[in-house]
C-alpha cells in the first residue's frame, strides 16, 4: 500500500505536480490523508496540480475515442461528463495494463491510489439494512433516484464498449462503474478552477463540469478551513500552456503530526453523505428541501434557525390571503398552523435515529453515525421551522373582535 502512494507522489512530481516537502500522504479510513511531518508556517503552498494532469471530460473523450475507435466518437460526445470520466477511470483497470494502451491511460498511478470499493460510504454502497435507515427522508428518495440514473448510464456505456471489445464490456460491470462514479462524485472540483475566469468552489455556477485534480484531492474536507486557490493560467488563448497550474494555499500554521485539510465550501450533510460518504455532527450548513404542490407551488431549501424560511412563509401566507388584499390576522394564524402541520408531517415520516450502541443488525457503526447526524439535523430544522411560523403569527394590531 505504501508503494502505491510512493508511486503516486513520484508520478505526480515527475509530471510537474508539487506537494509540500513536509507533507506526507498516508492511507486512512478516508482513502488518503495528508499529514504534516513538520510544523508548516501559515500561508504555505501545500499542493499544486498542473493543468496537464487534470482529468476533464475532454481527457476522457480523447482517450476513449482512441481506445474504442474513431467511429465511436460521435456517440461518446453525447455522454455526460460522469459517463466519460467514470468509464475512463474504469478502463485503466480493464485495458490500461496492456502495453499497447499505456500511453492512453496515463493516470494509472493516480487511479491505483483511489479508495477501494469496500471503503466507500455513499448510500449507493449501503447494505439493504443501512439504506432502510434512511426510509422516510429526502435522502432515501435521492439515493434511489441516483441509483436509477447511474445504472441507466452504465448500461448505455457498456453497450458502446461492447461494440469495440466484448471482453472489456463484460469487465465494465455495474460495481466497476459505480466505484468510478463515486470516486468522481466524492473528489470532483468544478471546471471553473481551471478556466481563464477562475471561480472558487463555493461560488461555482451549477452548470460547471466536474474535473479531477490529482494531488489536490488528497486533502480531505474541514469546514471553514482557511485556504485559498491560486491559479497560474499561462497563455493568451482559450487553451492554457502546459505550465499552467492550480494551487492550494493554507493560511493557518499546521502543527507537525496533524492532518492538512482543504475546504470544499459549505455543504449540508445530505450532500456530504450522498456525494462524499461522510457527515459532520451538528452541521451548521444542514438544509431540508420543502416542496409545496399546486399550480403555483415551489421548492425551497430551509436551514437551521429558520434560515431560508422567509420565502416559504410568504408563499403560504399569500396562498391564504384573499387576492388583492393584505393578509388578515386569521390568515397569519392559519399560515402558522399550516406551516406547523407541514413540518410535523415531515417529522413523523423521518426514520428513528439509530442508537449509538449497539448499532442495528447489518449496519456498520460509521454508517449509523452518518445517518444519525443527518436525521438529527433534519428534525432540528423542522422544529426551527415550527418556531419560525409561531413567531410570525401576527405582527400587527390584533382585531378588536378576535
Amino acid at each position: 500500500m505504501l508503494d502505491i502512494l510512493q508511486d503516486l507522489k513520484s508520478w505526480f512530481e515527475v509530471n510537474g505536480g508539487f506537494i509540500h516537502a513536509d507533507v506526507s500522504l498516508i492511507h486512512s479510513v478516508y482513502g488518503i490523508s495528508a499529514i504534516a511531518s513538520k510544523n508548516i508556517p501559515a500561508d504555505s503552498k501545500i499542493v499544486s496540480c498542473p493543468f496537464d494532469l487534470v482529468i476533464t471530460k475532454d481527457t476522457a473523450l480523447n482517450a476513449l475515442s482512441a481506445l474504442l475507435g474513431s467511429a465511436s466518437t460521435a456517440i461518446l460526445q453525447k455522454w455526460t461528463e460522469r459517463q466519460l470520466i467514470s468509464v475512463y477511470l474504469s478502463l485503466h483497470w480493464i485495458a490500461g495494463a496492456e502495453q499497447s494502451w499505456q500511453n492512453i491511460f496515463k493516470h494509472f498511478p493516480y487511479v491505483k491510489s483511489l479508495p477501494s470499493r469496500d471503503t466507500l460510504r455513499t448510500p449507493l454502497h449501503f447494505s439493504p439494512a443501512e439504506l432502510e435507515l434512511l426510509r422516510g427522508s429526502n435522502l432515501y428518495g435521492a439515493t434511489l433516484d441516483r441509483q436509477r440514473e447511474w445504472k441507466a448510464e452504465w448500461e448505455e456505456c457498456q453497450n458502446v464498449v461492447r461494440t469495440a471489445n466484448e471482453e472489456w464490456a463484460d469487465l465494465l460491470t455495474w460495481d466497476s462503474y459505480l466505484t468510478s462514479a463515486t470516486h468522481l462524485s466524492s473528489r470532483a472540483f468544478p471546471s471553473t478552477l481551471i478556466s481563464r475566469n477562475l471561480a472558487l468552489p463555493a461560488d461555482t455556477p451549477v452548470e460547471a463540469a466536474p474535473v479531477l485534480l490529482p494531488g489536490v484531492d488528497s486533502l480531505n474536507h474541514a469546514r471553514a478551513e482557511p485556504v485559498s486557490w491560486i491559479q497560474s493560467y499561462l497563455g493568451s488563448g482559450p487553451v492554457p500552456n502546459a505550465e499552467s497550474n492550480i494551487s492550494v494555499i493554507h493560511h493557518n500554521p499546521i502543527v507537525a503530526g496533524t492532518e492538512v485539510f482543504n475546504n470544499y465550501g459549505p455543504k449540508p450533510n445530505s450532500e456530504l453523505i450522498l456525494g462524499y460518504g461522510f457527515s459532520l455532527p451538528n452541521n451548521p450548513d444542514d438544509t431540508i428541501a420543502l416542496k409545496i404542490g399546486g399550480p403555483n407551488g415551489g421548492r425551497w431549501e430551509v436551514g437551521r434557525d429558520g434560515r431560508g424560511a422567509e420565502p416559504v412563509w410568504d408563499f403560504v401566507l399569500a396562498s391564504l390571503a384573499e387576492e388583492g388584499t393584505e393578509p388578515t390576522y386569521d390568515d397569519h394564524l392559519d399560515a402558522s398552523e399550516m406551516l406547523a402541520d407541514m413540518a410535523q408531517d415531515l417529522m413523523q415520516k423521518l426514520p428513528d435515529i439509530p442508537t449509538s450502541s449497539p448499532t442495528p443488525t447489518g449496519v456498520r457503526e460509521d454508517i449509523a453515525s452518518m445517518v444519525r447526524h443527518y436525521i438529527e439535523g433534519q428534525r432540528e430544522i423542522l422544529e426551527s421551522l415550527i418556531e419560525y411560523g409561531a413567531a410570525k403569527e401576527w405582527h400587527g394590531d390584533m382585531p378588536e373582535d378576535s
